[in-house]
Protein backbone atom coordinates (compact mmCIF):
# COMPACT_ATOMS: atom_id res chain seq x y z
CA UNK A 1 0.00 0.00 0.00
CA UNK A 2 1.02 3.22 -0.78
CA UNK A 3 2.36 5.98 2.29
CA UNK A 4 0.95 9.15 2.11
CA UNK A 5 3.44 12.01 2.95
CA UNK A 6 2.61 15.73 4.41
CA UNK A 7 5.39 17.58 3.74
CA UNK A 8 5.05 21.67 5.17
CA UNK A 9 6.26 24.16 3.22
CA UNK A 10 7.88 27.41 3.71
CA UNK A 11 9.09 29.20 0.44
CA UNK A 12 8.34 32.67 1.46
CA UNK A 13 12.17 32.81 1.97
CA UNK A 14 12.95 30.78 -0.87
CA UNK A 15 12.85 28.05 1.44
CA UNK A 16 12.80 24.46 -0.77
CA UNK A 17 14.24 22.17 1.84
CA UNK A 18 11.12 20.39 2.73
CA UNK A 19 10.50 20.22 -0.82
CA UNK A 20 13.52 18.70 -2.32
CA UNK A 21 13.80 16.35 0.72
CA UNK A 22 10.06 14.83 -0.28
CA UNK A 23 11.21 14.61 -3.86
CA UNK A 24 14.39 12.60 -3.21
CA UNK A 25 13.22 10.59 -0.35
CA UNK A 26 8.94 10.35 -0.77
CA UNK A 27 8.96 9.97 -4.74
CA UNK A 28 11.31 6.76 -4.87
CA UNK A 29 8.68 5.22 -2.08
CA UNK A 30 5.75 5.60 -4.99
CA UNK A 31 4.27 8.08 -1.94
CA UNK A 32 1.55 10.20 -3.06
CA UNK A 33 2.33 13.49 -1.37
CA UNK A 34 0.03 16.53 -0.44
CA UNK A 35 2.15 19.88 0.11
CA UNK A 36 0.72 22.11 2.53
CA UNK A 37 1.13 26.27 2.74
CA UNK A 38 0.11 27.68 5.92
CA UNK A 39 -0.73 31.56 6.38
CA UNK A 40 -1.45 32.82 9.69
CA UNK A 41 -4.99 34.62 9.56
CA UNK A 42 -3.33 36.85 12.37
CA UNK A 43 -1.29 38.94 10.68
CA UNK A 44 -3.91 39.37 7.61
CA UNK A 45 -6.88 41.39 7.56
CA UNK A 46 -10.08 39.52 7.24
CA UNK A 47 -10.93 41.54 4.12
CA UNK A 48 -7.57 40.09 2.48
CA UNK A 49 -7.27 36.52 3.52
CA UNK A 50 -9.54 35.12 0.55
CA UNK A 51 -7.50 37.33 -2.05
CA UNK A 52 -4.21 36.48 -0.34
CA UNK A 53 -4.78 32.90 -0.21
CA UNK A 54 -5.95 33.03 -4.46
CA UNK A 55 -2.27 34.20 -4.38
CA UNK A 56 -0.44 31.80 -2.53
CA UNK A 57 -1.75 28.85 -3.90
CA UNK A 58 -0.57 30.01 -7.28
CA UNK A 59 2.43 31.04 -6.10
CA UNK A 60 2.55 27.60 -4.54
CA UNK A 61 1.80 25.73 -7.83
CA UNK A 62 4.23 27.47 -9.48
CA UNK A 63 6.78 26.50 -7.09
CA UNK A 64 5.76 22.35 -7.26
CA UNK A 65 6.26 22.70 -11.39
CA UNK A 66 9.56 23.49 -10.97
CA UNK A 67 10.48 21.14 -8.39
CA UNK A 68 8.92 17.65 -9.12
CA UNK A 69 7.76 16.33 -12.41
CA UNK A 70 4.67 16.98 -14.18
CA UNK A 71 4.00 13.30 -13.47
CA UNK A 72 4.63 13.44 -9.91
CA UNK A 73 1.06 12.22 -7.89
CA UNK A 74 0.77 15.75 -5.68
CA UNK A 75 -2.05 17.84 -4.22
CA UNK A 76 -0.96 20.89 -2.87
CA UNK A 77 -3.36 23.43 -0.48
CA UNK A 78 -3.22 26.61 1.79
CA UNK A 79 -4.58 26.49 5.21
CA UNK A 80 -5.51 29.56 6.75
CA UNK A 81 -4.99 29.26 10.26
CA UNK A 82 -3.12 30.70 13.73
CA UNK A 83 -2.65 26.50 14.97
CA UNK A 84 0.08 24.82 12.25
CA UNK A 85 0.67 22.29 14.54
CA UNK A 86 -2.95 21.92 15.51
CA UNK A 87 -4.40 21.54 12.05
CA UNK A 88 -1.45 19.03 11.23
CA UNK A 89 -1.88 16.77 14.06
CA UNK A 90 -5.79 16.66 13.88
CA UNK A 91 -4.97 16.32 9.85
CA UNK A 92 -2.99 13.56 9.94
CA UNK A 93 -4.69 11.40 12.15
CA UNK A 94 -8.16 11.86 9.75
CA UNK A 95 -5.92 11.07 7.27
CA UNK A 96 -4.24 8.40 8.14
CA UNK A 97 -0.91 10.38 6.97
CA UNK A 98 2.22 7.96 7.21
CA UNK A 99 4.96 10.52 7.72
CA UNK A 100 5.23 14.52 7.85
CA UNK A 101 8.39 15.96 5.92
CA UNK A 102 9.45 19.50 7.11
CA UNK A 103 12.56 21.74 7.41
CA UNK A 104 14.36 22.65 10.64
CA UNK A 105 15.76 25.97 11.40
CA UNK A 106 18.83 25.79 13.18
CA UNK A 107 20.36 28.70 14.91
CA UNK A 108 23.25 28.18 17.77
CA UNK A 109 20.81 30.25 19.92
CA UNK A 110 17.14 28.46 19.22
CA UNK A 111 17.24 24.83 17.56
CA UNK A 112 13.43 24.89 16.58
CA UNK A 113 10.55 26.91 16.72
CA UNK A 114 7.47 25.67 19.46
CA UNK A 115 5.44 24.34 16.61
CA UNK A 116 8.36 21.91 15.59
CA UNK A 117 8.19 20.86 19.32
CA UNK A 118 4.28 20.44 19.54
CA UNK A 119 4.59 18.40 16.07
CA UNK A 120 7.11 16.07 17.33
CA UNK A 121 5.63 15.65 20.90
CA UNK A 122 2.15 15.09 19.27
CA UNK A 123 1.78 13.90 16.01
CA UNK A 124 1.12 9.83 16.08
CA UNK A 125 2.92 9.35 12.91
CA UNK A 126 7.04 9.50 12.42
CA UNK A 127 8.47 13.16 11.25
CA UNK A 128 11.84 14.27 9.36
CA UNK A 129 13.02 16.95 10.51
CA UNK A 130 15.39 18.23 7.59
CA UNK A 131 18.50 19.85 7.78
CA UNK A 132 20.59 21.96 5.45
CA UNK A 133 23.86 20.09 5.78
CA UNK A 134 24.94 17.63 3.51
CA UNK A 135 27.71 14.82 3.72
CA UNK A 136 29.99 14.50 1.11
CA UNK A 137 30.80 10.57 1.58
CA UNK A 138 29.20 7.81 1.11
CA UNK A 139 25.55 7.79 2.29
CA UNK A 140 24.85 6.20 5.67
CA UNK A 141 21.82 6.20 8.32
CA UNK A 142 22.06 5.99 12.49
CA UNK A 143 19.57 3.84 13.87
CA UNK A 144 19.37 4.68 17.35
CA UNK A 145 17.75 1.59 19.28
CA UNK A 146 17.32 1.67 23.28
CA UNK A 147 18.10 -1.77 24.30
CA UNK A 148 17.41 -0.72 28.26
CA UNK A 149 13.93 -2.42 28.15
CA UNK A 150 13.19 -5.80 27.30
CA UNK A 151 9.31 -4.70 27.53
CA UNK A 152 6.89 -4.91 24.76
CA UNK A 153 6.71 -1.31 23.61
CA UNK A 154 10.66 -0.60 23.58
CA UNK A 155 11.05 -4.01 21.18
CA UNK A 156 8.01 -2.44 18.81
CA UNK A 157 9.59 0.70 18.94
CA UNK A 158 12.76 -0.77 17.70
CA UNK A 159 11.41 -2.78 15.19
CA UNK A 160 9.68 0.21 13.53
CA UNK A 161 12.94 2.40 13.51
CA UNK A 162 14.62 -1.29 12.15
CA UNK A 163 11.82 -0.77 9.27
CA UNK A 164 11.70 2.74 8.27
CA UNK A 165 15.94 2.13 8.31
CA UNK A 166 15.13 -0.45 5.88
CA UNK A 167 12.89 1.31 3.39
CA UNK A 168 15.24 4.42 3.57
CA UNK A 169 18.56 2.75 2.70
CA UNK A 170 16.52 1.07 0.11
CA UNK A 171 15.17 4.19 -1.36
CA UNK A 172 18.55 6.23 -0.54
CA UNK A 173 21.06 3.20 -1.45
CA UNK A 174 22.71 3.99 2.13
CA UNK A 175 24.68 2.01 4.23
CA UNK A 176 22.41 1.10 7.62
CA UNK A 177 24.42 1.32 10.98
CA UNK A 178 22.74 0.64 14.60
CA UNK A 179 23.78 2.45 17.74
CA UNK A 180 23.10 2.15 21.45
CA UNK A 181 24.22 4.53 24.34
CA UNK A 182 24.79 2.80 27.76
CA UNK A 183 23.33 5.68 29.54
CA UNK A 184 24.74 7.59 32.89
CA UNK A 185 23.66 10.22 34.28
CA UNK A 186 25.12 13.62 33.53
CA UNK A 187 25.74 15.09 37.18
CA UNK A 188 27.82 11.22 37.68
CA UNK A 189 30.44 12.12 34.63
CA UNK A 190 30.91 15.68 35.66
CA UNK A 191 31.68 15.29 39.33
CA UNK A 192 33.98 12.53 38.50
CA UNK A 193 31.86 10.06 40.01
CA UNK A 194 31.81 7.29 37.18
CA UNK A 195 34.14 6.87 34.25
CA UNK A 196 32.57 6.23 30.71
CA UNK A 197 35.35 4.21 29.41
CA UNK A 198 34.96 1.88 32.69
CA UNK A 199 30.99 1.48 32.41
CA UNK A 200 31.64 0.51 28.70
CA UNK A 201 33.86 -1.98 29.16
CA UNK A 202 31.71 -3.44 31.59
CA UNK A 203 28.38 -3.58 30.10
CA UNK A 204 29.21 -3.46 26.18
CA UNK A 205 29.48 -7.19 25.97
CA UNK A 206 25.87 -7.47 27.39
CA UNK A 207 24.71 -4.38 25.58
CA UNK A 208 25.99 -6.25 22.04
CA UNK A 209 24.57 -9.44 23.36
CA UNK A 210 21.27 -7.87 23.05
CA UNK A 211 22.02 -5.45 20.11
CA UNK A 212 22.85 -9.10 18.06
CA UNK A 213 19.24 -10.73 18.99
CA UNK A 214 17.70 -7.81 18.03
CA UNK A 215 18.91 -7.27 14.95
CA UNK A 216 18.61 -10.86 14.26
CA UNK A 217 14.77 -10.98 14.95
CA UNK A 218 14.75 -8.83 12.34
CA UNK A 219 17.15 -10.52 10.07
CA UNK A 220 19.44 -7.43 10.04
CA UNK A 221 22.59 -8.80 11.18
CA UNK A 222 24.50 -7.49 8.34
CA UNK A 223 23.88 -4.42 10.11
CA UNK A 224 27.19 -2.59 11.63
CA UNK A 225 26.12 -2.08 15.49
CA UNK A 226 28.08 0.61 17.25
CA UNK A 227 28.09 0.66 21.40
CA UNK A 228 28.89 3.66 23.64
CA UNK A 229 28.71 4.89 27.08
CA UNK A 230 27.20 8.00 28.31
CA UNK A 231 23.99 10.45 27.92
CA UNK A 232 22.45 9.80 24.78
CA UNK A 233 21.81 13.29 23.65
CA UNK A 234 25.61 13.28 23.57
CA UNK A 235 26.88 10.17 22.45
CA UNK A 236 24.19 9.75 19.65
CA UNK A 237 25.00 13.00 17.86
CA UNK A 238 28.80 12.70 18.23
CA UNK A 239 28.15 8.96 16.47
CA UNK A 240 26.65 10.39 13.60
CA UNK A 241 29.34 13.40 13.45
CA UNK A 242 31.57 10.71 13.43
CA UNK A 243 30.19 8.29 10.72
CA UNK A 244 28.97 11.52 8.25
CA UNK A 245 25.59 9.98 8.55
CA UNK A 246 22.98 11.69 6.58
CA UNK A 247 19.84 10.77 8.22
CA UNK A 248 19.78 9.92 12.34
CA UNK A 249 16.96 7.37 12.83
CA UNK A 250 15.09 7.79 16.96
CA UNK A 251 12.56 6.74 18.83
CA UNK A 252 10.15 8.98 20.63
CA UNK A 253 8.09 8.30 23.56
CA UNK A 254 6.02 11.46 22.58
CA UNK A 255 5.42 12.60 26.61
CA UNK A 256 3.79 15.62 26.99
CA UNK A 257 2.92 18.04 30.35
CA UNK A 258 4.69 17.73 33.38
CA UNK A 259 6.22 14.06 33.06
CA UNK A 260 7.74 15.26 30.03
CA UNK A 261 9.07 18.66 31.73
CA UNK A 262 10.47 16.26 34.48
CA UNK A 263 12.03 13.29 32.58
CA UNK A 264 12.58 14.88 29.66
CA UNK A 265 12.77 13.12 25.81
CA UNK A 266 15.72 11.69 24.26
CA UNK A 267 14.79 12.11 21.00
CA UNK A 268 14.23 16.09 21.76
CA UNK A 269 17.82 16.33 23.44
CA UNK A 270 19.37 14.20 21.11
CA UNK A 271 17.98 16.65 17.94
CA UNK A 272 18.94 19.48 20.01
CA UNK A 273 22.44 18.73 19.40
CA UNK A 274 21.93 17.16 15.97
CA UNK A 275 23.28 18.54 12.51
CA UNK A 276 21.44 16.55 10.14
CA UNK A 277 18.44 14.98 9.28
CA UNK A 278 16.06 13.37 11.92
CA UNK A 279 13.13 10.89 11.41
CA UNK A 280 11.54 10.62 14.59
CA UNK A 281 9.15 7.52 14.99
CA UNK A 282 6.57 6.97 17.35
CA UNK A 283 4.86 3.64 18.73
CA UNK A 284 1.19 3.67 17.41
CA UNK A 285 -1.00 3.95 20.75
CA UNK A 286 -2.96 1.10 21.24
Amino acid sequence: MSKRVLVITDIENDDMLALEKARDIALPMDATMEIIKFINHNNIPESELAQRAEQEQQSLSETLAKVFEPTADIASQVIITNNLADWVVKYCEQHNIDLVIKAGHRSESLFHTPCDWQLIRHLACPILIASNVKWKTKPNILLALNLSSNGANHHQLNGLILDWGKTWSQVTQSQLHATYSIPIAKPLLEFDVVDAYSVEQKKAPAAKEKMHKLLADFDMESIKSHISAGPPDRTIPHMANQLRSNLVIIGSVGRAGISNWLLGNIAEKVLHHLRTDCLIIKRPHN
